[in-house]
């Protein structure tokens, strides 16, 4: 008896191939799917049956999908499709994957700054219009590229779970039973990038009910609590405005947040910038004089009897001043080279009779088979070494080390930007030679590198957010 052929998978709209099951959120279900016509991968959000009675909440779904459409911001999922199949409304989106922020652990400043932006200027769009947008919760943020995240409905959580995941970024006054207001998700995105930078949820133990009241009678641990060693008085001070327990106190909405965000950024870069040079040399004569000031201040803070005698300060001519710190100078210069030769003629010896020990071993081994011990030498971890002997490409830039953490591996662009072509991947802890940048493109540094991949060179633009210098 022949068997039957296996049955083909589902078509939507005899256009999208339902391929797998991927969870389900508060509204919908997820499905990966395959656009038949235009060849690329979708998300299809399919409503809840059990909620199909529900019409309010069908409402909202359609509201969410008319929405989409519009492509409000590139961190929201982009809508290219919505209907109805069986009474039931769908919508078909943007496929994304990745890792979520929970997933990823404490976040640096200029990384966490980077997403957090991202995810404020979505939510302040939303607001702007009166469309509705995902929760916020770091579940909720996935990390699709470097440096890009978009906010979704997580579909990976049990819909038993969402309730209480949100309730941990709930706003005081929301807590009270208050309706949310444009504030609310102010002091959520307050808790989330607090979360951002410390690694974990803001909490106060494990239930949750203790974490609501720590919210409605603002006992939340500041940043410096939480990482004593991140001083950073403008990040900070955001932070617990956004988290402020009185809504008057906070920003108003997201996008007073972004302007507050923008400050802070600029400050931050301005603060860490390289001092101006000095417009001019200070004069030997001030120096003179500011020598003479650090000597009378020191002599004055002495005790008495430690005090030298005094010595007449400008008994010596100006002249005989500059020939004395001349002679100096050429003294020290003259140790400095008789110093440098003794180190190089100890070395020479060192290196000689290493190599006559060495010879001799060698000549007794053969002749007499007698073997002396040979010591084995460890370079000091400074010494710099040939290419040839460590692995990077030649060149005279800067060694970078790709920080990508435990994911595939950092992607080799041909130019710089999110949407230029991929020619490689680079494993995490590959060394590659920095041949130009930074230069800012997507709101992302890039630096153009040089390296190796089973021995063959490649070239092109990375981001600069996960290699570090090997300096």
């Amino acid at each position: 008896m022949a068997q039957s052929p296996a049955p083909a998978a589902p078509l939507l709209h005899d256009r999208y191939r339902i391929d797998e099951r991927l969870g389900a959120t508060r509204l919908a279900v997820i499905y990966r799917a395959y656009d038949e016509r235009l060849q690329r991968q979708v998300l299809v959000a399919l409503f809840r049956e059990e909620l199909v009675s529900h019409e309010a909440l069908r409402r909202r779904f359609i509201a969410e999908a008319q929405s989409g459409v519009r492509q409000l911001h590139p961190s929201l999922l982009s809508v290219y499709d919505s209907g109805a199949v069986a009474g039931r409304p769908f919508m078909v989106m943007e496929y994304v994957s990745g890792r979520t922020l929970r997933d990823l652990g404490p976040l640096t400043v200029e990384v966490a700054l980077l997403y957090f932006r991202q995810i404020v200027g979505a939510v302040a769009v939303c607001q702007a219009v009166g469309a509705p947008h995902p929760p916020i919760s770091s579940a909720n943020i996935v990390v699709v590229d470097e440096g890009r995240v978009k906010l979704v409905e997580n579909w990976s959580m049990a819909p038993s779970e969402f309730g209480a995941d949100i309730a941990w970024y709930r706003a005081p006054e929301r807590v009270a039973g208050h309706p949310p207001i444009a504030g609310s998700v102010v002091y959520s995105l307050g808790l989330l990038l607090l979360e951002m930078l410390i690694g974990r949820r803001v909490n106060q133990g494990d239930d949750l009910n203790v974490m609501l009241q720590a919210h409605r009678h603002g006992a939340l641990p500041t940043l410096a609590e939480m990482r004593p060693h991140l001083y950073i008085p403008s990040l900070a001070h955001l932070i617990v405005r956004a988290t402020a327990p009185d809504p008057s106190q906070r920003f108003p909405d997201a996008s007073a947040l972004s302007q507050a965000l923008d400050d802070v950024r600029r400050a931050i870069s301005h603060s860490t910038s390289r001092l101006a040079p000095s417009a001019s040399r200070p004069s030997a004569s001030s120096g003179a004089v500011r020598g003479r000031s650090e000597r009378a201040s020191s002599s004055v803070n002495r005790p008495a009897s430690m005090r030298p005698d005094p010595q007449p300060v400008d008994s010596m001519p100006p002249s005989d001043t500059m020939a004395t710190a001349a002679h100096r100078l050429v003294m020290e210069k003259t140790r400095q080279h008789s110093l440098a030769a003794l180190i190089a003629m100890v070395a020479l010896f060192v290196l000689i009779g290493s190599g006559a020990y060495v010879l001799t071993s060698l000549v007794l081994e053969g002749l007499a088979d007698i073997q002396l011990p040979r010591p084995q030498l460890t370079l000091p971890e400074n010494v710099p070494l040939p290419d040839w002997l460590t692995g990077v490409a030649n060149g005279s830039g800067e060694v970078l080390t790709v920080t990508i953490g435990d994911v595939e591996g950092l992607n080799l662009r041909d130019e710089p930007g999110l949407n230029t072509r991929v020619i490689a991947l680079l494993p995490n802890g590959t060394r590659v030679r920095k041949l130009e940048g930074p230069r800012n493109v997507d709101n992302v540094p890039w630096v153009r590198v040089r390296g190796e991949i089973n021995g063959r060179p490649v070239e092109g633009w990375v981001s600069q957010l996960y290699v570090r210098s090997d300096g």
